[in-house]
């Protein structure tokens, strides 16, 4: 009996001999952490390129030169309308050398202002191409403006409400000259601008003395407008835009035909214009680029 118990006694000792050993080699062994492979809190987001800032699309403009409002205002008066234009950089020395009335041809730029409708108008070109003393003026019997007006020009016409920019050529009458369109052609010998893919529609041009009394002419355009319909006159608002500057404007429609009879005067020179439009598809776009010809009259 004895010696089973000693028996025993030597089993339990090897087998905790057994268990340190086995205990001790777990204890020795480093054990690596899970790899975290969630983003740092801390890690900035990747930068997003900032959109390219736009170019402002560069326009082309006539008009005479008024004088400068301030250092870094001018005004220039396009189409009758006197209007305002910053300078670009470099351009007030070009403006140093124009006087007040002289005719430019410029580039400028337009760009819209924050919390306003209006645009910004920025020139960074002008060009003198008539002195203030030969402008609106005739350089000859024939009405050659030499190089008092540039050859072409860029201009706003309305058309069904909106506006959109047609360039426009000088053309040369008997004693005066004007822009016409490229839908236009021009009759010198007849003093007439047409359409071109219908000449039922066309203006009439014609030279009045210096000495013309418009109570007159308006007793003339009447008598010639009443065999089309009944006449009317329009004035102030009810004068087109374009034509703000006219002395008369006298109206008549009927039998399938608009007509006018207007008179303009530019620089003491005036002018009586018959205007003739039938009732059709294309006397909104006739009557949108005539009265702009009409408006440059010299």
């Amino acid at each position: 009996m004895l010696l089973l118990i000693k028996k025993r006694m030597i089993y339990a000792a090897a087998l905790a001999s057994v268990m340190a050993l086995i205990l001790s080699a777990c204890g020795g062994k480093q054990v690596s952490p899970p790899a975290n492979n969630t983003p740092a809190a801390n890690t900035p987001a990747p930068e997003q390129n900032e959109p390219a800032a736009q170019t402002p699309e560069t326009h082309t403009g006539t008009g005479v030169y008024n004088g400068q409002a301030d250092p870094h205002t001018v005004e220039i008066e396009v189409d009758g309308e006197p209007t305002a234009y910053q300078l670009g950089e470099g351009v007030d020395a070009e403006v140093a050398q124009l006087n007040e009335g002289d005719a430019v041809s410029f580039e400028y730029t337009e760009e819209p202002i924050e919390g306003d409708t209006a645009k910004q108008l920025t020139i960074t070109k002008i060009t003198k191409t008539g002195d203030a003393a030969s402008h609106g003026g005739n350089d000859s019997a024939q009405g050659g403006q030499g190089s008092a007006r540039p050859a072409t020009a860029t201009f706003e016409v309305n058309l069904e409400g909106t506006k959109e920019e047609r360039t426009a050529e000088l053309a040369q009458g008997d004693g005066y000259s004007l822009y016409v369109f490229d839908m236009m052609s021009f009759f010198p010998d007849q003093n007439r601008v047409a359409m071109a893919v219908d000449d039922n529609y066309y203006a009439e041009i014609s030279k009045l003395p210096s000495d013309f009394k418009l109570d007159t002419l308006e007793k003339e355009g009447k008598e010639e407008l009443a065999a089309t319909g009944k006449v009317e006159k329009a004035e102030g608002s009810d004068i087109p835009a374009d034509l703000k500057g006219a002395k008369l404007f006298l109206s008549a429609a009927g039998n399938g035909v608009t007509q006018k009879y207007i008179v303009l005067e530019n620089e003491g020179q005036g002018f009586a214009v018959k205007v003739n439009a039938p009732q059709g598809d294309a006397l909104e776009g006739f009557m949108g680029h005539i009265y702009k010809t009409l408006n440059t009259l010299q």
